[in-house]
């Protein structure tokens, strides 16, 4: 788990006509994935293009690389994240076959701006599993911490779903930071816990994680 929100950096030409095609990605991926997404020129940094490309690539999560008219700029900034081991998401207009031949065994999502339903029905598919990994790894931590918590506290509560626990997460992401796997408040631990717990909404139950947490930071610290 991220102590920020995710971040998606998009590499495409710079032409007016895909404009608003990025603006419509970025508010798909920002509003529904809780994904921050930004390119090159959203940013005026004063330091040299490349080296903020660079670093744009360096910090992101995901890379979305439109390879629509084998654009050199967007092949090497495809190349930068690469180079990175970024996870990247291809897309493109044109029909695979023309992509270079270095990367034309890679997945393409094909887009066409009247088939928007479409392409953004694959897009979200592609960043769901970028991503299915790091939620499997919140899941497994969420089952133990529930185990943990119930058996301490000699309760007998019930959990949610895989399904209805990641919607939950999905949802959280879009809307708050999520703590830090690492973080030794106990707070990934109160956000997991809050997420599979079908009786998250009960005060009771709330309170007496806050003492479990409690009594489990003054364990480790004696």
């Amino acid at each position: 788990m991220n102590t920020s929100k995710r971040n998606c950096f998009v590499i495409m030409p710079f032409i007016p006509e895909l404009h608003y095609f990025y603006l419509y990605i970025k508010e798909h991926v920002e509003r529904h994935h809780g994904i921050e997404c930004e390119r090159a020129d959203d940013q005026i940094l004063t330091v040299p293009v490349l080296e903020k490309i660079n670093d744009m690539i360096r910090n992101a999560d995901v890379i979305v690389a439109d390879c629509s008219d084998r654009n050199a700029n967007v092949f090497y900034e495809l190349g930068i994240a690469h180079a990175h081991g970024k996870k990247v998401v291809l897309i493109t207009k044109d029909p695979v076959r023309d992509a270079p031949s270095d990367i034309r065994h890679y997945d393409f999502i094909k887009y066409e701006l009247n088939k928007h339903v479409d392409f953004l029905n694959k897009l979200d598919n592609a960043l769901h599993n970028v991503f299915v990994e790091r939620y499997d790894r919140m899941y497994d931590r969420a089952i133990r911490t529930f185990r943990d918590f119930t058996t301490v506290m000699h309760l007998e509560l019930h959990q949610v779903s895989k399904s209805a626990f990641l919607e939950r997460v999905w949802a959280a992401e879009k809307m708050e930071e999520i703590p830090s796997e690492d973080d030794s408040s106990g707070a990934a631990d109160a956000f997991l816990l809050s997420k599979i717990l079908s009786e998250s909404n009960d005060v009771n139950v709330m309170s007496q994680i806050g003492t479990w947490l409690m009594k489990d930071k003054l364990s480790s610290n004696s």
